[in-house]
């Protein structure tokens, strides 16, 4: 592979891996829902997706693209984020697309940015 072509499949896979989870009707399995205690399923849920947006973000970050295609990739995971809760409401699935997840998922690339940011200053030090 290319040094083009491992970040490009890396970022793809993976986003790949976390749309399908996200539309799934069943993302955790039953082994691992069933052990987490109830009054926790909806932090983690949050976390998860903070994280997985924010992991997102730092690998566009890799992608071997100049500053305007990366903040173009900045911009379809921000659009990721909404369609993937309206896709949730539209399959009917018994998932529900909601409006805060999308809030949640964009502080997720905001923390990802932040984390570059800090990454880039640190360097020029």
């Amino acid at each position: 592979m290319t040094r083009t072509a491992l970040p490009t499949a890396v970022f793809l896979t993976f986003l790949g891996l976390w749309t399908w989870k996200l539309l799934e009707p069943s993302p955790v399995p039953e082994a691992v829902g069933g052990v987490i205690p109830t009054d926790l399923k909806y932090l983690a849920s949050k976390c998860a997706h903070v994280g997985g947006y924010t992991f997102l973000t730092l690998l566009a970050a890799w992608l071997p693209l100049r500053r305007r295609g990366f903040w173009g990739v900045v911009g379809v995971l921000a659009l990721h984020g909404v369609a993937s809760e309206v896709l949730q409401y539209a399959l009917g699935w018994g998932r529900t697309g909601k409006a805060t997840d999308v809030l949640i998922d964009w502080g997720g690339i905001a923390l990802g940015l932040l984390a570059l940011r800090v990454r880039r200053s640190k360097a020029h030090d």
